[in-house]
């Protein structure tokens, strides 16, 4: 990082994720980091009560009126302090630990905010929490005094010591209380931060990170109204909130979510009634899995949507009581004639012919028999789509990874001007008319013209350049943009057969919400044709909307198919042994002052790469007298950025190898990511694997193996010869792989 810039402005109050942003952005970012006011976050806190105050005064209650007003009393820096305690993580705080110069005697502030209501002591009912907010020492310092030691370990993670220390500790057992206060008014607070950004909320960072430049901030930050009543904003709220808050919701607070939901807030539009259905199944589930399957039926008679539906029949058809297996058969043949939507219908059918038909095999299961199975190298068993990828590379075909980006990207740019023409972008909120599913009935006949010119593909690809001139970057809620997107966009318009696209887009703009993801992995380009793989490596399970996504593109006429991946050792595979040598000990803290690598094909030496790298900084002379790097070698050498691409291509899609391959890959990717680049490779270690295949000796270490095999380093603590002896090893380690595979 660049030493002139003052990080204490930015650091403090500020997560361990932003400082790494903030390294990013001042080395590399396309926009700048600035230095905001003394008083920001006040200013913030303002503006936020301001926009709610003048925008809902009709929609807010007296508790909410009741804070701004009570807000907009207090002293100035006490404000000051209740901005500061508002946008920091939990609620619970140590008084000692606010330490914030620019605010004038912050006890006296505390004081004054709990004669406010703002603040309060903590009490026994906050015990949980506050065990959650200390530290793991502060944790096991209390269960040191008071539970015995054969209890737990001081190495066990802070959650399995908080679970203890709950099942151990009573309110009583605690100290220093006086020292901890509790953020009151939260309700309050946490709505008006709703009204303010449409959505859940916590505090206001989002807005801070966009001001200090930290992430990019989109054309407008004023947020839009977004309710037009009471009623619609406490359902909007309702829903949002409990389905934020599902996961970390205890037994009891569940079962009192579900025994309430006739009192729930009636869902104003579609977008509550979505909501709506996703807690109740949500709920549904929670309680199927606690064997309460009456309640859950009792629960899923709320709501009318496919996925409860189908919850239903498989309850009542493995239920077997009564009629259940004639309503079952009666469903599913009114789900096969009305389907709600593609999910509901493949189940319908599936489910039908296999309970009613005897048909003995699901369709995924048929999908899966007719798949063939390929098997590549298992240093990609974390990454099996992009092994894909790389296998048909080799093979001279055109490639691309799909996924749902490119068939989003090109819905987005080709129905831009009939999404946005009510409602303008704003931010990552789907556009209400994809989210109702009302979009296609609104603009049948410009959709259906727009679909009918699919097939000229240069008229088509005009048109989407000419959106993307005028909006590139626009946040919409429907794509993100992406410097690679226009090339997939291309083959696959160029590709498709004809009138495939129309009949996929046209069901994106019917059911967005379901169209929207689940489609293939890859895209393959040949013969002039197109084919989608979806890939499926061992353990892997094809969902119900991936299985859609299939038979829709099959219908559509696209080859569409699964490919399963098996592992093995590939003699053949190609990898890149890497060695850096560093100005410390800490990627991201200390920089890259020397790379070697070597490259290793079909088990021989193809070529080596290597470049003093400037590190922009001085080097230690510590770090001098151990690899003989010192400033003189590197005053002229270029810096990172400009041996970027160099290596990038050197590296292929190689394996990365190292010896102690963490730190040599550490390195390396957090030197692109300040340059705003993603580095992502398979990764294997020499060191981890001679311990495994070659056991028995003292020391592992570069030095001490080369000894004991004999292999050359006459400088060691140098890139490239550290690289070269790295790849000796290797070789005797993928020999010793291979033996045992043909073993096997």
């Amino acid at each position: 990082m660049d030493k002139s810039v003052n990080m204490s402005v930015y650091a403090r109050g500020h997560i361990r994720a932003e400082q790494r942003r903030f390294r990013r952005a001042s080395e590399g970012r396309a926009w700048s980091v600035k230095e905001l006011p003394r008083y920001y976050y006040h200013r913030n806190f303002c503006d936020m009560l301001t926009h709610v105050s003048t925008r809902y005064t009709d929609i807010m209650e007296a508790e909410h009126t009741a804070f701004i007003r009570d807000f907009e009393a207090l002293p100035f820096h006490t404000q000051c302090t209740y901005a500061r305690l508002a946008g920091r993580k939990g609620t619970i705080f140590n008084r000692h630990h606010f330490n914030y110069p620019e605010i004038e005697d912050i006890p006296a502030q505390f004081d004054i905010l709990a004669e406010s209501g703002f603040i309060r002591g903590i009490q026994d009912t906050d015990l949980g929490e506050h065990l959650n907010a200390l530290t793991k020492p502060e944790i096991t310092d209390l269960l040191a005094e008071s539970v015995c030691e054969t209890q737990y370990k001081r190495s066990w993670k802070k959650a399995k010591l908080v679970d203890i220390a709950t099942d151990h500790l009573n309110f009583e057992d605690l100290s220093n209380l006086q020292d901890y206060f509790v953020q009151s008014r939260l309700d309050a607070f946490n709505y008006l931060l709703f009204l303010y950004f449409g959505k859940i909320e916590t505090s206001l960072q989002s807005k801070t990170l966009g001001a200090l430049g930290l992430v990019k901030p989109a054309k407008s930050n004023i947020p839009k109204k977004s309710f037009q009543s009471a009623a619609h904003a406490k359902a909007s709220y309702f829903y949002s909130k409990a389905l934020s808050d599902f996961g970390s919701l205890n037994y009891s607070e569940l079962c009192h979510l579900s025994d309430s939901v006739e009192t729930w807030p009636d869902p104003v539009d579609e977008a509550n009634c979505l909501n709506r259905g996703k807690l109740i199944e949500k709920l549904g589930r929670h309680l199927e899995r606690q064997g309460q399957l009456n309640e859950a039926l009792q629960l899923y008679a709320h709501i009318d949507n496919a996925a409860c539906n189908e919850r239903v029949v498989r309850i009542r058809y493995a239920r077997n009581e009564g009629d259940d297996r004639d309503w079952s058969r009666e469903r599913l043949e009114g789900m096969i004639e009305n389907p709600e939507n593609e999910n509901e219908l493949v189940f319908a059918q599936d489910f039908y012919q296999r309970k009613f038909k005897k048909k003995r095999t699901s369709k995924v299961t048929d999908l899966l028999r007719e798949s063939k199975i390929i098997y590549l190298d298992e240093a990609f068993k974390n990454a099996p789509e992009r092994a894909v990828l790389i296998h048909y590379k080799e093979k001279g075909l055109e490639v691309y990874r799909t996924e749902n980006r490119p068939w989003k990207t090109l819905f987005g740019l080709l129905f831009w001007d009939e999404i946005f023409r009510e409602e303008s972008p704003s931010g990552w909120r789907t556009p209400n008319s994809l989210k109702t599913g009302s979009f296609y009935d609104k603009h049948e006949t410009i959709i259906e013209e727009k679909l009918a010119k699919l097939n000229n593909h240069s008229e088509t690809t005009l048109h989407l350049l000419k959106t993307m001139a005028a909006n590139y970057g626009e946040q919409n809620g429907v794509f993100i943009w992406g410097s690679r997107s226009l090339d997939r966009i291309k083959a696959l318009i160029k590709n498709a057969p004809h009138d495939a696209l129309a009949g996929i887009l046209r069901l994106m703009a019917k059911d967005f919400v379901n169209m929207n993801d689940g489609f293939p992995d890859l895209m393959l380009v040949e013969n002039g044709g197109l084919r989608f793989i979806e890939v499926k490596a061992e353990g892997d399970v094809l969902r119900r909307n991936q299985l859609t996504r299939i038979q829709q593109l099959r219908t559509a006429g696209f080859k569409a198919e699964i490919l399963r991946v098996g592992w093995h050792i590939d003699p053949h595979q190609t990898y890149v042994v890497v060695d850096v040598e560093t100005t410390g000990g800490r990627a991201g803290l200390h920089r890259v002052t020397e790379i070697g690598a070597i490259k290793i094909q079909s088990g021989e030496i193809v070529d080596e790469w290597s470049s003093l790298i400037n590190p922009q900084r001085s080097i230690p002379p510590n770090i001098t007298r151990i690899t003989g790097i010192d400033y003189e070698m590197i005053k002229d050498a270029p810096v990172f950025a400009e041996i970027a691409d160099s290596f990038e291509a050197f590296m292929g899609d190689a394996i990365f190898a190292a010896h102690n391959v963490n730190f040599d890959y550490g390195f390396i990717s957090a030197e692109f990511q300040m340059i705003d680049r993603k580095f992502s490779h398979p990764k294997i270690c020499t060191c981890s694997s001679m311990r495994k295949l070659y056991p028995g000796y003292k020391s592992y270490g570069l030095k001490n193996l080369c000894q004991e095999f004999q292999i050359d380093l006459k400088t060691h603590h140098r890139a490239l010869c550290d690289a070269k002896a790295a790849a000796e090893l290797l070789k005797m380690i993928n020999d010793k792989r291979l033996d045992m595979q043909s073993d096997a």
